[in-house]
């Protein structure tokens, strides 16, 4: 069963193909990817939609033409229908870049109930060319170790639409919603246009997680960006009474209204990814920024037949999970029969918005080709790789992460308690390394054909080494309870015992030990830990503070050139800090000295600045800085002759003096 699940999750785990979104680039419905096309491919798509929505109204009042009479219906149902029919084409002009263009076309049909004097209800239809939209859109993966799991990309686009809006009047007879010659502004999709032009830039995030974590056969999309509508409207507004032989009209003034909405686009889309079909899940949230509680947001499920042809097959479904109240999208009309002076601010507020309000749900059928599709079989490619990590002494498990060198897959781990790892690797040869903390890196060479699983343990041997040795004073007399550590990517701490001896195993490699003991200045040192071999080192301690007493270090660094401490300084600096503690009524002199190297002036200047950052260090581990004075020597004190780089080394040094205890 175990050698099963594997090939499973191959089968599951796809490639990055780009069937294109509504927008022409790659991605899900409304939801973009961050992965583009690729260079010399191409897509095209043609998609059909349909929405509707229900508006329910209580008490309508019904003014009749035919028959002049006001009507009261107790209910009263206005459903909406719009149909939607987009053209893509997209085109890579490089790996990281492609352009795309779409085209659509808008028809909204307004149906009412049945009313008494009429048999067959009544409808109200507009429809024409929306307008073009043009897209460029780009993507990289950033982070080399990771090829093709996390990408980074965006886009921006561009539309441009018709701005005439004579065609969206009423041209039917009066009928108690719409008169003659009134924008048809309340319906969701009144207009066929966004007004003149738009523009949007959205920042886009992909994760393929089937490439990272085998278990995880999935992709996620985030988008998220900026987009600004413009309108204009030309028309005239007027009031509207009732009378008895129909309708009068009054008070008109003719208007030409400029509208402009920004509006914050978010979109998250997850899909799982099969050799046949995609799944996938998307919400979206339009939010105009300009208006009061105006959004547009859909929950989106859908599923992308698909083959190595490069055809493909979209059927998704639109849920609203946002309100739209028709009755406020009037342009002001209703406003105006009270009030004369409704201004400009006033109507745009209630001019329709430009992306269309929400249905109550739609259903969206779309056809294509995508070239990046083409022969691409989602297990044409792949093998699955797994196995145990183990300790080769003790059989146990071991955390490691298996590399792949030199060759673009995603590292794993393997599980902490179990050792067990799994991974999806292109077919052929492949190289593997291990790598573990405290043991040697194991390799291998692996051939795997299509859809071949191969189980491949590996038992790490220990990368251990011994450090021995002992902890003196200056006296010769052996130090016990003196702390060892060893600076390790685990490091390793152990006690002398009361003879001064010690011994400790840690991984081999170079590493800095540090030794400290209470009423001791502490010292460190550098030594290389060599595999199954044992090196020694002792150390001699200096005693507790007296009066006068000078302490002179050449192992606390600087960066070359600068009075920068470098890190490998600090346990030095710790254990003058912790003597310092220890003698809470000493006070010290911090002398700088360099060695002859550069001019006299800015070695002085070098070692002034030295002893300034060792005073501030010392003041950062809670030394008073009344107890701290410094001094610098530059190279006027060398203790040996300036004539090797040994002996520079030495004269390049920090010299503790102290000066009362």
């Amino acid at each position: 069963m175990k050698r099963v699940i594997p090939v499973l999750l191959a089968i599951l785990v796809s490639s990055s193909l780009a069937a294109p979104s509504i927008w022409g680039v790659p991605g899900l419905h409304r939801v973009n990817s961050a992965m583009p096309l690729g260079m010399n491919d191409m897509s095209f798509s043609l998609r059909t939609s349909y929405w509707t929505a229900a508006n329910e109204y209580k008490n309508y009042i019904y003014h009749s033409h035919y028959l002049p009479q006001t009507l009261l219906f107790p209910e009263l149902t206005e459903t909406e229908h719009t149909g939607r029919g987009i053209l893509s084409l997209a085109y890579g002009v490089w790996d990281y870049v492609d352009l795309a263009a779409t085209a659509s076309y808008v028809g909204t049909s307004y149906e009412r109930d049945l009313y008494e004097e009429r048999s067959t209800g009544h409808w109200e239809e507009i429809q024409g060319f929306e307008g073009v939209n043009m897209v460029v859109h780009g993507g990289y993966n950033p982070i080399p170790t990771l090829e093709d799991v996390i990408w980074l990309g965006g886009d921006f686009s561009l539309g441009f639409a018709p701005a005439d809006t004579a065609f969206l009047r009423n041209v039917d007879d009066p009928d108690g919603t719409w008169h003659q010659g009134q924008m048809m502004s309340t319906i969701r999709r009144p207009f066929t246009s966004t007004g003149n032009s738009n523009y949007s830039m959205d920042f886009l995030i992909t994760g393929d997680f089937g490439r990272w974590l085998p278990m995880v056969p999935a992709k996620a999309h985030l988008n998220f960006g900026y987009a600004k509508y413009k309108q204009n409207y030309y028309f005239t507004d007027f009031v509207v009474n009732p009378d008895t032989v129909g309708w009068s009209y009054s008070d008109s003034t003719s208007l030409a209204l400029e509208v402009s909405d920004g509006i914050f686009n978010f979109g998250f889309g997850v899909e799982i990814p099969t050799p046949y079909a995609d799944i996938f899940f998307e919400y979206t949230n339009q939010k105009l920024l300009d208006r009061e509680n105006a959004s547009v947001s859909y929950f989106t499920p859908g599923i992308r037949f698909k083959n190595s042809s490069g055809t493909f097959i979209d059927v998704s479904f639109d849920l609203s999970t946002s309100t739209f109240d028709p009755t406020y999208y009037d342009l002001g009309h209703r406003m105006y029969q009270t009030d004369s002076l409704v201004t400009e601010a006033d109507r745009a507020e209630r001019a329709p918005l430009p992306i269309g309000g929400v249905f109550d749900w739609g259903v969206s059928l779309g056809i294509g080709f995508s070239s990046d599709m083409m022969g691409k079989e989602e297990t044409s490619n792949m093998a699955i790789l797994s196995g145990v990590v183990t300790d080769s002494l003790t059989g146990e498990a071991i955390f490691a992460t298996i590399t792949f060198p030199g060759v673009p897959i995603a590292n794993v781990t393997s599980d902490e308690l179990t050792g067990f790892y799994t991974h999806n690797i292109p077919s052929g040869e492949v190289p593997v390394t291990v790598v573990a903390a405290g043991y040697r890196d194991a390799s291998a060479i692996v051939a795997l054909s299509r859809n071949e699983s191969l189980n491949l343990d590996f038992a790490m041997a220990p990368n251990l080494g011994t450090v021995s040795g002992s902890v003196r004073d200056g006296e010769g007399r052996p130090i016990a309870n003196a702390t060892v550590t060893i600076g390790s990517t685990n490091p390793v701490s152990v006690t002398t015992s009361t003879v001064g001896v010690y011994t400790a195993r840690a991984e081999a490699g170079t590493w800095p030990i540090s030794v400290q003991a209470d009423g001791y200045i502490a010292d460190n040192q550098t030594t290389t830990i060599s595999p199954n071999q044992t090196v020694s080192l002792s150390f001699t301690l200096r005693a507790a503070l007296r009066a006068g007493e000078v302490m002179s270090f050449d192992n606390i660094y600087f960066a070359s050139g600068s009075s920068n401490l470098k890190p490998e300084s600090y346990p030095i600096l710790d254990s003058v800090a912790i003597l310092l503690r220890d003698n809470p009524n000493a006070r010290i002199q911090i002398a700088g000295h360099t060695d002859s190297d550069g001019g006299e002036g800015s070695n002085q200047t070098l070692s002034e600045g030295r002893a300034q950052s060792v005073y501030a260090y010392l003041v950062s581990k809670g030394i008073a800085g009344n107890r701290l004075t410094t001094v610098g020597h530059g190279e006027s004190n060398p203790i040996v002759p300036n004539n090797s780089a040994a002996n520079k080394a030495r004269n390049r040094r920090i010299e503790f003096t102290v000066l009362s205890i």
